[in-house]
This record gives structure tokens, sequence and C-alpha cells, in this order.
């Protein structure tokens, strides 16, 4: 490896670089003195300016060292700093590290740390030339790792009772990538390339629960992908559909239940620029058939979603309810994206 210290990178929003002591009142309002993003982290919200001031001063001191890697996240926009992102653990004689991270609540689920996490990727990859780069969470903090899947990172499993937080004792989840991985866009799911365009979770699962038709795709005959648009219910972080209970459909989620299910919750054509103001939200996940009390409840969901007429869709339910199969799909990765005319302008 080639170790070459905290240099700058950029992105299209950020501005990662080395701290100052000029940061200090930025870093303790925008996040250090929040309890809310210290709850899972191993040190505790700083009482006043004076300890982020002497916690930065020791981070000044580190960059004297080529082997030292801490930067503060500054948006552009704002010309603060609004989070970090360090190495905070080593192993050279296998050329891997351990990554760790966090920025202020005012930002979180609008994909800042996903884009400074994937610059700071290539440069330890590309230009240092860690082979290997993992990150852990709290068990009871999945946000953390929807980061890491973002990233492309791997899950790897989980140690019960091995580390401890501001919370206690806690189970830490453990990702990681390879350098060959990132380079291919590997992982659990593929990052999405436009990261600025990126949709937070809240948002992409509103476009879920608006919707009333989604694009449902599954591993079709003869080896082709079956696309097939289907009327279909959100509910408690999963899918609901209904269908026939024979048919190219049916078969192929039989043989194969990994699908994939869009929404397009806007589509406004702009014929002044050629372009499209879309939003829209893939889900990738499992399916099933629903039997007996489960398909039911299901059922009159489905009902309930295109008449909250209670009785009407009860009468529908009895009528027609008994010849259909309801499938329900377990979310593994859900994103969600706008178009770029949509971002704020700068």
């Amino acid at each position: 490896m080639t170790h070459k210290g905290t240099l700058t990178l950029r992105t299209d929003r950020l501005i990662l670089r080395r701290f100052t002591l000029a940061d200090a009142e930025a870093m303790y309002e925008n996040w250090a003195s929040e309890d809310a993003v210290t709850e899972y982290l191993t040190w505790p919200s700083h009482p006043s300016v004076d300890v982020t001031r002497m916690v930065i001063g020791d981070w000044v001191k580190g960059y004297e060292s080529a082997d030292f890697y801490q930067w503060a996240i500054e948006l552009k926009e704002l010309g603060q700093v609004v989070g970090s992102i360090s190495v905070v653990t080593q192993k050279p004689t296998v050329d891997s590290c351990e990554l760790g991270w966090c920025i202020g609540s005012r930002w979180w689920g609008q994909g800042i740390m996903p884009e400074a996490g994937r610059a700071v990727l290539g440069y330890l990859f590309d230009e240092v030339g860690f082979d290997r780069i993992a990150a852990a969470h709290a068990a009871g903090n999945p946000k953390s790792g929807r980061v890491m899947q973002k990233l492309g990172m791997r899950y790897e499993g989980t140690f019960r009772q091995a580390g401890r937080c501001n919370r206690g004792v806690i189970d830490e989840v453990w990702y990681a990538i390879l350098k060959d991985e990132f380079h291919a866009g590997a992982g659990s799911f593929r990052p999405m390339r436009r990261v600025r365009q990126e949709l937070s979770r809240a948002e992409t699962e509103a476009i879920l629960r608006n919707g009333t038709t989604g694009v449902l795709a599954v591993h079709g005959d003869e080896g082709y992908p079956y696309a097939v648009p289907v009327n279909y219910v959100y509910k408690d972080g999963k899918i609901y559909f209904h269908g026939a209970k024979a048919g190219h459909k049916f078969d192929a989620m039989a043989r194969d239940d990994k699908v994939s299910f869009c929404v397009i919750g806007q589509d406004q054509v702009m014929p002044e620029d050629f372009s499209d103001h879309y939003k829209s939200a893939v889900a990738f996940g499992r399916v099933r058939l629903l039997e007996g009390d489960e398909a039911l409840r299901a059922v009159y969901d489905l009902g309930y979603r295109f008449n909250p007429d209670p009785v009407k869709a009860r009468a529908e339910v009895a009528k027609s309810g008994a010849n259909a199969a309801c499938f329900e799909i377990t979310i593994d990765h859900l994103t969600g994206k706008q178009a770029k005319g949509l971002l704020p302008q700068a």
C-alpha cells in the first residue's frame, strides 16, 4: 500500500477535506451535540463546543501521519461541514480497513453518506491500495446498514454481543466490499450511479403507498424476462397483488421466486427541454403464494385499496376472491429515483 493521508475529494454535492479548528462550531451544532446522531456511536454527544474543538485539535495533529484518514463532509451549497467519514481501524497484513461515519439528522435520507462513501472507497482502493474495506453497525440501527448496501458492500455476518455503544452492549452487523467488486459495481445490489437523483427511503415508500399499478418482472419462459402490469397494495413494507392460478406469470414465479417490481409515481413530459420529470420506485425481492387467512387478508386489503367502502369491498371479495391467487413480495432492496430536472437548482 501507498499511504497518502487525508487528501481532498470532490463529488457533485460534497467536498471531503481535512478538518480545521474553524469547523468546530459547525460540527458541534450540526451533529456532535445531537443525541440522535450519537445514539449508536461509541462517543457521547459533546456537551460544549470546547470539547468539539479539542477533538478536532487531535485530528489536526493526526494529519501529520500519512496513514491517518479523517474527512470532514462539507456540503457545497451550505458551505459547512455536516458529518464525517474516517478509517477507524486497519489490518496492514491483509491490506484491509474499517470505515466509520456520522452525519447530522437534518441530512439523513438525502444520499449524502453514500455519495461520500463512494468517493472514499475509490480513493482508498485506487490511490492507497486497500484490497478490502469493511464496516459494521449495531443491529438496532438498520439505517446505517442501508448505507453499506448502497455502497455495494456485502453482508458477512452478525457477531452477537460483540460491541458496545451508547445503547450498551450490542450485536454487530458486518459488511465488506473487495476492490474488484467495487470496480465491477458488485455487492448485494448495485449502487445507483447518479446518486444525486436517488430518493430517500421515505420518498420511495410514498411512491409505493400511493400507487395502484406496478410492473412485475419475472424469469419467464425460455430464459426471457417477462414483465406484466398488475394492481397491487403496499402494506407493512410488503407488496401484495393477485392473479390467476395458472399461466405464464404463475409458472415463472413457481420456478424462481426472485422478482422485481417497478412503480412510476410521476410522469410529466417537458416539451421545452425534451425531458421527462419522473419519479419511480424499483423493488427487488422474493415472492410467495399466500394461503388461508394470509391470502384472505391480502385480498381484503386489495379490495379496500380500490374501494374503501367496506360493504362493497367485502361483496366483491366474496364474489371473485376465491378464484384469485394472492401473492406477497418481501423486499430485499428498494431504490427510488427522480429526474434531474426535479433536483433543487444550485
